[in-house]
């Protein structure tokens, strides 16, 4: 992340998707798909990104996707083990699961209490400390990203990412891809811009235990001197296993010059690892390039985006397990907005694919590979939402996959 993201765009045509139906896919008698909202017991609110894992069987797992729902197969004598910082984790039998997965809050132990007792110092010094450590542990991970203009969806893209997985995302590499947009159509006016490097935004960092940032960094939550820029209060939660710090990060009011997080953490009160962080991204701007051909200068245009990453210690460290962001920008009279999520697989030993620079093109890494229709023939990962069914249906139907 940078304090300019030097996000470049395609200018195509659009125009309005239709939604299909999806099939339904085979199984064998040993198998169940279980497919669920998971909810806020207490408000009926959905949950996403919820972490949802195989327990008593294969190592598998996914997270609730944008709207809480999720989809997954399991087998028989498996079970599903569902957590989410803030609220209490709750192992199920998959015959057991209706319709919604209801998890409880955790209870809340504590007020806005004295900040002057909430061990900042010793949060930083152990996330910094579990980054050195476990650097070069790199894991695979599922990526999607959709766009839209308005309320409509107009590009689709799915690729596996390696990449460094301590605390923060870093050094990716593109493995496999696929990336569809709307073919132009020369009888619409309307023209809109496809994000070329978007994945960057998955790269948000929390900690650093440098002295003084490069004016050209984003302000960090966990940053030596981030009680002179953030306003901080916290909560204690108990989730019946252990107590969670939630720590509000809030930038000060005379902030407005510098690029910084507004956020929550979620923090292990033993451990001192972060489980979760919820928030946006302040004073942050892309750069517009437009085509040679419409004869308009480029622009630096305000973003807002918000972010959500889940952490796990499955493999004996802070890991990053999934991020997703949300971002919208104004384009003349249109709402540019683009969401992507990012899910991590599992490790892996070798370092797969090619390098990802910052200011790579995505869709032409991806153009630049052969398309396997077979290769994308598998789970989905991650369950789609409502609208990326829809997009997906519509770019299978039309074949456009794989003709750039």
């Amino acid at each position: 992340m940078r304090k300019l993201f030097w996000l470049c765009f395609i200018m195509l045509p659009f125009f309005p998707l239709v939604a299909f139906s999806q099939e339904e896919e085979e199984q064998s008698p040993e198998q169940q798909t279980v497919e669920a909202l998971v909810v806020d017991a207490e408000t009926g609110e959905p949950l996403p990104f919820t972490s949802i894992t195989v327990v008593g069987g294969r190592h598998l797992s996914t997270i609730s996707n944008a709207e809480g729902s999720f989809r997954i197969t399991v087998e028989e004598g498996e079970q599903l083990r569902f957590s989410y910082a803030g609220f209490k984790t709750l192992t199920l039998n998959p015959k057991s699961i209706g319709r919604r997965v209801k998890l409880l809050p955790a209870t809340l132990m504590v007020r806005e209490v004295n900040v002057k007792a909430l061990p900042l110092k010793e949060i930083r010094k152990e996330t910094v400390r579990q980054q050195k450590k476990y650097r070069k542990k790199t894991a695979d991970f599922f990526y999607r990203q959709t766009a839209f203009v308005d309320s409509a969806c107009y590009e689709y893209v799915e690729a596996f990412l390696s990449g460094h997985s301590a605390v923060a995302l870093n050094e990716l590499k593109l493995s496999n891809g696929r990336y569809a947009g709307i073919i132009p159509d020369t009888t619409t006016q309307q023209v809109l811009q496809f994000y070329k490097n978007f994945f960057t935004f998955s790269q948000i960092e929390l900690a650093t235990d440098k002295r003084q940032l490069d004016p050209r960094e984003d302000i960090m939550p966990l940053y030596q001197k981030a009680s002179a820029l953030y306003d901080v209060d916290y909560d204690i939660l108990s989730d019946s296993a252990s107590a969670i710090y939630v720590i509000r990060f809030k930038p000060k009011d005379f902030i407005t010059n510098y690029t910084i997080l507004d956020c929550t953490l979620y923090v292990d009160s033993v451990s001192k690892h972060i489980l979760r962080c919820d928030g946006s991204g302040r004073n942050f701007c892309i750069l517009q390039q437009y085509s040679k051909k419409l004869k308009r200068k480029n622009e630096v245009l305000p973003v807002v985006f918000n972010f959500s990453i889940n952490m796990t210690e499955e493999n004996g460290f802070t890991e990053v397990r999934s991020v997703f962001v949300d971002t919208y920008h104004h384009v003349d009279s249109m709402l540019v907005r683009t969401k992507s999520t990012l899910f991590n697989i599992g490790l892996h030993k070798g370092r797969k694919g090619k390098d990802l620079r910052f200011t790579d093109d995505l869709h032409k890494r991806i153009d630049n590979q052969k398309y396997d229709k077979d290769f994308w023939q598998q789970n989905e990962i991650v369950r789609r939402t409502r609208a990326e069914e829809a997009v997906l249906e519509l770019f299978e139907r039309r074949d456009l996959f794989g003709v750039f």
